[in-house]
């Protein structure tokens, strides 16, 4: 019980300091992006610590089997580099007793990670695409610089304006060219608006963002083409495309597992096994960590280290490549995701019987059997 509770204690402890910084390093890596995306104008700049609040749960529900695995290969590592291990062997502590304990921590992590994955994750994913969704219009106040053409809502629209007012609620002397829909080149018809005054407004009635332009001109016609007309306007307003979103549609990510589980389309059993096999994923590196931890004499306590990352990298590959061939429909779902849980299964065993010795023992009693 001493043992058991020692083991834990380190454990545990390690793990915490693990995912701190890993999840430090996830958070740093993803503000990143969302600030080049900022700068791009793909994103408002305000909500930029609201997404990444939104995106912590998912970054945790992927690190926590990583974290368990790092922490349970550090232990142990330090374990056998100080002899601790090799001399509670000798005194009668089986390696069943090692795996038990990192595989009590395997579940416990895999009953997080699932919270996250099937529960949390889709209600925290829909919430961040909601919020992305209703900024989305906004963003035409938020990012347009003075002097400086922006393009917007994939490029349709053409924005120009020459001043903004300090609380960027009005843009002064406004220039709009929308795009066709169909290529560029093709001859069809543009529109060009010109006013003195623009804002975005949002519609009480409605929910739907538009943008108003006061005392200008619009401009229909063909490029290369005389036939074009000029109509003047004192009020005029645009519906911003994509600025409601649309009841009862759900993306992969954001829908819940029981609708997934209702509609067993391949994407939707490619995500379900996904939200499954990340908490899986938990007990089996926990297992495969206590054989990789084992160092021999004056190697060091990190000289498992990179083969043990290797191994997971190569691990959770495999799971987004198979993720990929079932929502293409190129692997049946029933092999899925699970021939890759099966082949790292299959490998911890191995390693735990060359570890313990049990595979040298299974050799020499084959040896003799055929002798």
């Amino acid at each position: 019980m001493l043992i058991r509770r020692y083991l834990l204690r380190e454990i545990a402890t390690t793990f915490i300091a693990v995912i701190a910084i890993i999840l430090l390093i996830a958070i740093s890596n993803k503000f990143v992006r969302l600030i080049a995306q900022a700068a791009a104008g793909n994103i408002a700049p305000g909500v930029l610590f609201q997404v990444i609040l939104f995106q912590i749960p998912e970054l945790l529900a992927f690190l926590l089997p990583v974290g368990l695995f790092l922490a349970v290969l550090l232990c142990y590592s330090r374990f056998f580099a100080d002899n601790e291990i090799p001399v509670m062997l000798a005194c009668g502590v089986s390696w069943q007793r090692l795996l038990m304990v990192s595989l009590s921590l395997g579940l416990v992590v895999m009953l997080l990670s699932g919270t996250l994955t099937c529960y949390f994750g889709p209600k925290i994913a829909y919430q961040r695409e909601r919020l992305l969704h209703e900024e989305g219009p906004l963003l035409l106040m938020q990012t347009v610089t003075p002097g400086r053409f922006h393009a917007f809502q994939k490029d349709k629209l053409v924005f120009y304006v020459t001043d903004i007012n300090s609380d960027r609620s009005e843009m002064k002397q406004v220039f709009i060219a929308e795009q066709p829909k169909g290529s560029i080149s093709d001859k069809q018809s543009w529109s060009v608006l010109t006013a003195k005054v623009g804002k975005v407004i949002i519609n009480e009635n409605n929910g739907l963002t538009y943008f108003k332009l006061l005392k200008g001109r619009r401009y229909n016609g063909t490029p290369g083409e005389a036939d074009y007309s000029i109509l003047s306007f004192d009020e005029y307003e645009r519906l911003l495309e994509g600025t409601s979103m649309p009841q009862g549609l759900f993306f992969h990510r954001t829908m819940p597992t029981p609708m997934l589980l209702k509609n067993p389309s391949p994407s939707n059993l490619a995500e379900l096994q996904w939200r499954i096999a990340v908490p899986l994923s938990a007990p089996l590196l926990a297992l495969l960590a206590v054989p990789l931890s084992r160092v021999r004499p004056r190697q060091g306590r990190f000289g498992q280290l990179f083969t043990a990352v290797i191994f997971c990298i190569i691990y959770y590959n495999l799971l987004t490549i198979s993720k990929r061939w079932v929502a293409s429909g190129k692997l049946a779902p029933e092999i899925g995701l699970w021939w890759v849980h099966a082949l790292l299964l299959g490998l911890a065993i191995f390693w735990i019987a060359k570890a313990s010795g049990r595979l040298n023992q299974g050799y020499q009693w084959l040896r003799r059997s055929r002798a």
